[in-house]
């Protein structure tokens, strides 16, 4: 009862933004299977598979920026509906295509516009969902990804020798479903947080005539103007602590990423080339499952835990369970380990959300997303190119001992990022 209550009594919107997540997540058959698509069906060797993955997080970083500065700019829900509908097309030509010369370039347009997207979902959710319950809102989404990270993958593993073009339809049919999702159940103009910035500007400019000068209205619309003039470096510079867990970002990406490059590579050196692709399929359909089971009992656990003490204890995960891949010589070991680390992704990304979400001002949340998620996206490129020539001259098993190390480095990080903010704001901070 008391895990229904967590999840429940939320704004209807939400649920609509869950079933977005869940939707998309269940057709994610090209970005998991990415490295496995380069090294296994377009040549690459790990080496240059691992360069064009890094290129593929820089274009996906200007996709957070793009998508970011249009959620501040026009109605978030439009911006939503538009990514997703341009991702849906650019996978769909992938099927057309096949596997040729052309291919890897529609792949890398097509997953950095979807990456345009996050940063203006997490900010609808910080919109729609009332402040003492957004932890709880962005634990549901997380979860619906998850549910369909469950299904997405397992499938993508049967797929992947047998039918391949089938993994960018999927992708394509999953994501044009979820653009369908936003239009019929988001409204671009309610509430009035996903209006423009402008839009919400000559609203209290309206407000505060109406009123008079000497009104309440009239003396908070220059600070209300102000704040949404602001920049966004401003806003960062204003809060160090933020800046700080940007910084840590780029180190727990580094780690987390290794599930995408590392993992799969690693298993198809273990397992083989046949059966490979779907013990990768498995780990990952482990890694969701564990999500949907863990996620409520988790997020009930973990309510009283600061958000960066929180964070920090999923690096510790991280460390746990990505070291633990150096001695598995099976798929039922590579599960065993990979829910210790989705407990510790568990954490991480229901926390860190909301965290961000707290300290960020209305008017800046898509771009103050984007900018930090541009720390993800730093340690998202650099994780296949360390991680790649790592494997080429030690092998594939080489990597985790490092990343367990960088791990907990990591987690020593955070939790001295969270020791400093208590000292800076012992009651606390302003919560938006």
């Amino acid at each position: 009862m008391q895990l229904r209550r967590t999840l429940s009594g939320l704004p209807p919107e939400i649920y609509a933004l869950f079933t977005v997540r869940l939707v998309v997540s269940a057709g994610a058959f090209v970005g998991p299977f990415l490295a496995m698509m380069l090294t296994m069906k377009l040549g690459y060797d790990a080496a240059a598979a691992g360069v064009f993955m890094s290129v593929l997080a820089v274009l996906s970083a200007v996709g957070l920026a793009v998508g970011g500065k249009l959620g501040d700019s026009f109605r978030r829900a439009d911006v939503l509906r538009g990514l997703q509908a341009a991702s849906a097309l650019i996978f769909g030509a992938c099927a057309v295509l096949g596997f040729n010369r052309f291919t890897p370039y529609l792949i890398a347009l097509g997953l950095a516009t979807l990456s345009g997207t996050w940063p203006v979902l997490n900010a609808l959710v910080a919109d729609l969902a009332p402040p003492e319950r957004r932890k709880e809102a962005f634990s549901l989404l997380y979860w619906g990804n998850n549910i369909g990270f469950s299904v997405g993958p397992l499938i993508a593993g049967f797929l992947f020798n047998s039918a391949p073009r089938l993994l960018f339809l999927g992708n394509a049919l999953a994501i044009g479903s979820a653009a369908v999702v936003v239009s019929l159940f988001i409204r671009p103009a309610a509430p009035a947080a996903t209006a423009p910035v402008a839009t919400a500007v000559a609203v209290d400019t309206a407000a505060a005539e109406a009123a008079g000068p000497g009104s309440s209205a009239a003396a908070s619309f220059p600070e209300a103007a102000r704040e949404a003039a602001r920049s966004t470096w401003s806003v960062l510079r204003a809060n160090p602590i933020l800046l700080l867990y940007g910084f840590s970002s780029v180190l727990v990406a580094f780690v987390y990423n290794q599930h995408t490059f590392a993992l799969p590579i690693f298993l198809k050196d273990a397992m083989g080339p046949e059966l490979g692709p779907k013990a990768y399929g498995f780990v990952m359909t482990a890694n969701g499952l564990s999500v949907v089971v863990l996620t409520a009992f988790i997020t009930l656990l973990s309510r009283r835990l600061p958000s960066l003490a929180a964070v920090a204890l999923a690096s510790v995960f991280y460390a746990g369970g990505f070291g633990a891949y150096y001695w598995v010589g099976g798929l039922p070991l590579a599960i065993g380990a990979t829910v210790i680390w989705t407990i510790g992704e568990i954490l991480g990304a229901t926390n860190g959300n909301a965290f961000v979400a707290e300290r960020s001002p209305p008017a800046h949340r898509s771009r103050i997303n984007s900018a930090l998620s541009l720390s993800y996206i730093a340690g998202n490129a650099l994780a296949p190119l360390v991680a790649g020539p790592v494997s080429r001259h030690y092998g594939s098993a080489a990597v985790w001992p490092m990343v367990a190390a960088l791990a907990l480095l990591s987690a020593l990080f955070i939790f001295g990022i969270h020791r400093l903010d208590r000292r800076r704001c012992p009651e606390g901070v302003k919560n938006y």
